[in-house]
């Protein structure tokens, strides 16, 4: 049966808004609209993809989608860059690169001899909650490759590689199969009781 508790506010219907990434870094003043109505959102500098602004009243709830961006990828709160130099820069001299921030200034970063990324603090996104006197997320120039998509796209490839390994080892040697997986299960069994 029904109760006579408190009434629901009716199921909110979720719009996309688009923000640049230099939008989300700044801030912004969007507007939408919603059968008929619109609606001014100010989007707060550091708000993340996902965010969203609900108006109850009306029913519906914008969620910002951060749109790609041509120089950086966003990883929380870091920014993340690809730079390139030549061999000789890379293993001998090391390199010097300008970035041009998305509030328009220029650093000038330098990476080491033989180092394929450097973190340079306090040039990422803003924090929307500032912590522990950190104010903004740092900037990770990277040469030739994104490195952290790198290693999460080789993980991924790794896992395929391991369950395509696995299937065709249990279908060849099935008594092979059962001993390792046997094996892993009690050294990630015995290595998980010592790290508690």
């Amino acid at each position: 049966g029904r109760g006579g508790g408190a009434r629901r506010a009716p199921v909110a219907v979720v719009r996309p808004i688009r923000c640049s990434l230099e939008e989300l870094y700044s801030g912004a003043r969007k507007s939408a609209s919603h059968e008929g109505r619109s609606f001014v959102i100010d989007v707060k500098p550091g708000w993340k993809e996902g965010t969203r602004i609900t108006f109850e009243e009306a029913g519906v709830c914008f969620q910002l989608a951060q749109e790609e961006h041509p120089r950086f990828s966003r990883r929380g709160h870091d920014l993340a860059a690809v730079a390139f130099c030549g061999l000789l820069d890379l293993l001998v001299r090391g390199s010097s690169h300008e970035v041009r921030t998305l509030d328009s200034r220029t650093l000038r970063v330098r990476l080491p001899p033989r180092r394929l990324s450097v973190k340079v603090s306090g040039e990422g996104m803003p924090l929307s909650r500032p912590e522990a006197g950190r104010q903004r997320g740092d900037l990770v120039l990277n040469l030739f490759a994104d490195w952290a998509v790198a290693a999460d796209q080789a993980r991924q490839w790794g896992r395929t590689a391991l369950w395509v390994g696995g299937a065709l080892l249990f279908f060849t040697n099935t008594s092979l199969f059962f001993t390792l997986v046997f094996a892993y299960s009690f050294f990630a069994n015995a290595n998980g009781g010592r790290a508690n």
